[in-house]
């Protein structure tokens, strides 16, 4: 929408982004039940006492769901907000030079700029 106004409503369809969201929750369920298959399988295996909730995780899950869950999202969204700002600081220069050979032909009102 940042970088393309004029194309974004040719290819963002709210069926498209319905269909996104779908499939962004049901790979984060079927990541959790991956996960958690050996807790879902025998429950309360390793609780010791009632009403303790202990789940079960080996080195390589941990490290996996770190990275898919909190370092691949992270970094999707740096460099996204990294873009958009270099977009709006282009726009906002564009802006600034056209108003300086505005003002420069034609005397504008403060209220004007």
């Amino acid at each position: 929408a940042i970088c393309y106004p004029l194309h974004y409503f040719t290819k963002v369809k709210p069926k498209r982004v319905q269909v996104c969201v779908c499939l962004c929750w049901m790979f984060a369920a079927s990541f959790t039940g991956l996960l958690l298959k050996n807790n879902l399988q025998h429950p309360g295996r390793y609780n010791s006492c009632i009403g303790e909730c202990v789940i079960d995780m080996n080195y390589i899950a941990n490290v996996f769901d770190l990275i898919v869950t909190f370092i691949v999202p992270i970094t999707v969204i740096v460099i996204l907000y990294i873009r958009i700002f270099g977009v709006a600081v282009y726009q906002a220069r564009a802006m600034r030079s056209h108003i300086a050979v505005v003002t420069t032909k034609v005397t504008v009102k403060k209220s004007e700029m």
